[in-house]
């Protein structure tokens, strides 16, 4: 449950003069009244195709998110899954249309569990949720899973849940690095992994590995390199990818890579690697942007991919028969969050969701490009048309490209002012940091944004800073280091456009900054003071307080997860003594049943009403 450190409404402001604590004592009366309507919106997402042609979805019901089936578009929504703490994600049988795992968390979100359940039955736990073990993938033959686990130093394992004795087996580990699990062969004997380094300077991308689980043997994926005139050949270079599936056709592996696989290129490309020879070559045609998901029916027919444009997907298709592409056009913009084809290859589930509606299922058939919503969640009583679609804004930054201003983009949401001879005032603004240390601020559904611009008249300007995902490796790496506050400098760029733009109010600009963008707002608040009027830090992660927090003096609002791993409470709250001791009014709340984000329906509830009052309190 929430708890609420000191009075979580009352603080002193140091925008203009201070205010006393009395008159802060309890929530803003317009919040009260008009936020909770905006949190009454559902959403939909694809989990897996059933073996029988209906699919799992996973949406909300009460305080947690549950596994559904749905047997048909917009058909009703039958509940499968009953855990008290909720389902983070799932993954059907093959052999049977209801029976499925799924991954719950334990221990307030410290650790989860791995459960079997069929339809009608009680869950069966597959493992002891002690410690935190992954998403399940389940094996061709449909009896045994592969996941990753923390179990003995971390790894990946395989159990065969046909038998109730049966413990899982370590197949994959090793102190120092950790494992991701990819897919299973054609055959069931071989499981494609991934292998990164702990240290979070090394090299991000995971290195490929294929795990022989008759043998034993662990071989790692290398690309073969030519010898060039006389000079001979040098050694293989290890294949690096952030996604990897065997192809249909059991000789080769498809793989997002940049480039050819090894170091060098800047973004992420679809290939196929040919194991026998060591090479790979592309598949999709985009050059200039990342593919972030693909996926290929299982008669190799069809491959589909989405394209990374600016933040939005766009969904590339693939007649691979007849070497051509369909260039699907029906599909509504927005962001595309799973991508996967049923058995038959005839049908492709996507996850999609736009800054006006919240997600759903959708499902494309590429032999018609018949475009199918399989669920309609609800806005709740919002007005559809008051909701805000971001423009796409791009200001200089402080250094120089080629001799020209680096230029670098945010999406700003601003509602539309109704015709007046008078102007209108000029909007308070909140800068929206979610993007930075290989995150990417992408404009998906977000009640709160639209709380803000329509009821308390923010702007709110989300920018994707130098180290963001979506923009290129090189991008992505001008952050790391002793360049990490280079994007703190970014921000102050941005605050330097917003004194620029006459419909923005250049005295009153708060920023809120949530995961690694937590640190960048802390940062900020430090460096830029004087042009900020506070600031919120949401789920911090690990040593997020920057070294000059000694001048922080403006409110700072804290949040976060009592049982999140990587970041443990006490440094957090170690963070708000340390900034009340300088002098900044604090403001934090913490859930003790959460690690990390608030998933539970009234704890994030409760955070978005925090948020709402503090910036309104920062606009008196």
């Amino acid at each position: 449950m929430l708890q609420f450190k000191t009075a979580i409404w009352t603080m002193l402001l140091a925008a203009s003069g201070s205010v006393s604590a009395s008159d802060l004592a309890s929530p803003d009366a317009g919040v009260a009244a008009s936020l909770p309507r905006y949190l009454q919106s559902r959403s939909a997402r694809f989990i897996d195709w059933l073996a029988d042609g209906s699919m799992l979805v996973a949406t909300r019901f009460g305080e947690t998110e549950q596994l559904h089936r749905v047997r048909s578009p917009l058909g009703m929504r039958e509940q499968l899954s009953f855990d008290p703490a909720g389902v983070l994600t799932g993954a059907a049988e093959p052999e049977h249309s209801d029976a499925f795992v799924f991954l719950a968390p334990r221990a307030g979100g410290q650790s989860t569990a791995l459960l079997w359940q069929q339809s009608g039955q009680a869950a069966v736990p597959l493992t002891d949720g002690s410690l935190r073990d992954g998403p399940a993938l389940w094996a061709h033959d449909g009896k045994r899973i592969a996941f990753s686990s923390n179990r003995a130093g971390g790894g990946i394992e395989v159990l065969d849940t046909s038998d109730p004795a049966a413990h899982p087996k370590l197949v994959a580990g090793g102190a120092g690095y950790r494992w991701r699990l990819f897919d299973w062969s054609l055959d069931d004997q071989r499981l494609l992994l991934g292998r990164e380094s702990s240290n979070p300077e090394a090299e991000a991308e995971p290195e490929l590995f294929l795990a022989d689980l008759g043998s034993a043997d662990l071989a790692p994926l290398a690309l073969a390199r030519k010898a060039e005139g006389k000079a001979p050949a040098s050694a293989p270079v290890p294949l690096r990818s952030r996604s990897a599936r065997f192809a249909p056709d059991g000789r080769g592996i498809l793989l997002l890579a940049s480039g050819d696989g090894a170091a060098g290129a800047d973004f992420w490309q679809l290939r196929y690697l040919d194991a026998a020879v060591g090479e790979t070559r592309a598949l999709s045609v985009e050059t200039e942007r990342d593919i972030d998901l693909f996926d290929e029916s299982a008669d190799g027919h069809f491959l589909a991919y989405t394209i990374n444009d600016g933040g939005t997907s766009r969904l590339a298709l693939i007649d691979q028969q007849r070497k051509l592409d369909l260039n699907p056009r029906a599909l509504p913009p927005g962001v595309i969050s799973s991508l996967k084809f049923d058995a038959s290859g005839k049908r492709l589930a996507l996850t999609l969701e736009s800054a006006r509606s919240p997600r759903d299922v959708y499902v494309l058939e590429p032999e018609t490009q018949t475009l199918t919503r399989w669920t309609q969640s609800e806005l709740g009583p919002i007005d559809p048309g008051s909701l805000i679609t971001p423009a796409l804004v791009r200001f200089a930054t402080w250094d120089r490209v080629d001799g020209q201003p680096r230029m670098l983009s945010a999406f700003a949401y601003r509602s539309g002012a109704a015709p007046s001879s008078t102007p209108p005032a000029p909007r308070p603004v909140l800068i929206l940091l979610r993007s930075g240390g290989g995150n990417q601020f992408r404009p998906g559904f977000d009640p709160l944004v639209q709380y803000l611009v329509n009821e308390l008249g923010f702007a709110v300007l989300a920018p994707n800073v130098r180290g963001a995902a979506g923009y290129g490796r090189s991008f992505g790496e001008l952050a790391q280091g002793a360049l990490r506050d280079d994007a703190v400098r970014d921000v102050g760029s941005l605050l330097v456009w917003i004194g620029l733009q006459h419909e923005l109010d250049f005295n009153r600009i708060m920023v809120m900054g949530e995961g690694y963008g937590s640190s960048l707002a802390l940062s900020c608040l430090a460096q830029y003071g004087d042009r900020l009027r506070g600031g919120i830090a949401a789920f911090p992660p690990p040593a997020a307080a920057p070294a000059n927090l000694a001048s922080i003096r403006r409110p700072v609002l804290l949040a976060y997860g009592r049982n999140d791993p990587d970041t443990p409470a006490y440094q957090s709250e170690q963070l708000a003594a340390r900034l009340r001791a300088n002098g900044a009014p604090v403001q934090y709340l913490d859930a003790a049943d959460e690690a990390g984000e608030f998933l539970r329906r009234s704890n994030r509830d409760a955070y978005y009403a925090a948020v709402a009052n503090f910036l309104a309190q920062l606009l008196r």
